[in-house]
């Protein structure tokens, strides 16, 4: 990566969580849920919920700002957050396989991403999770069909977009806002739409 992109990026972030709008403090966020970095920020609407699963399936980089929601199902889950990530206000972050996510990746605000349906297919399966969730929590046994989702290094996921089950996001990739993305994305693109497809590629000189 040049100089020139790290230095856009880190940028970018920085005016995304300029000094004023720092937390003074993380609030509602336990820390010992997950494996965070020290110089990760929460601020007053973020939360986690693990579950019950070992701190090290909900991973946070350094210098990451998360204002959303990261949460694992009761019956499995694991989320990586790389360094330098911004994770936006109402952003939902569900995983119940895997969601991985590389360093230095914007997440704008009210984006979904999710590596599973989130209910069952079938009514009756469904509305028995259903009364599982409101009397007993989420159930440790139960298929959603998850698929694991990957967002490599520098992606841009503008507000409003949802990102299913089974995608990778090339690196560099830059995501429209109100995208609903059901497939993989190529490295340095603008992919926009429902279904989100290419509109143009990037300059790949430009992370040489």
């Amino acid at each position: 990566m040049t100089r020139r992109v790290r230095a856009f990026a880190e940028g970018l972030l920085a005016r995304l969580v300029r000094p004023r709008h720092l937390p003074s403090a993380d609030g509602r966020i336990d820390r010992a849920l997950a494996d965070i970095d020290q110089t990760a920020v929460f601020y007053p609407t973020a939360s986690l919920h693990t579950h019950g699963h070992p701190p090290e399936a909900l991973r946070i980089g350094a210098h990451t700002h998360v204002r959303g929601e990261l949460l694992l199902f009761g019956h499995g889950g694991r989320i990586r957050l790389g360094e330098y990530c911004y994770v936006g206000e109402q952003t939902r972050i569900w995983s119940a396989s895997e969601i991985s996510i590389g360093n230095r990746v914007l997440i704008s605000h009210m984006c979904t991403i999710m590596d599973n349906l989130t209910h069952p297919l079938d009514a009756s399966e469904r509305h028995q999770q259903f009364r599982d969730i409101i009397t007993a929590g989420h159930p440790r046994k139960i298929d959603l069909d998850e698929q694991p989702v990957i967002i490599e290094d520098d992606a841009l996921i503008s507000c409003h977009c949802v990102v299913l089950r089974g995608v990778r996001i090339g690196r560099g990739a830059v995501i429209g806002a109100g995208s609903v993305v059901t497939k993989n994305v190529p490295p340095m693109v603008i992919a926009a739409g429902n279904p989100a497809k290419v509109i143009r590629e990037l300059d790949m000189e430009a992370v040489k």
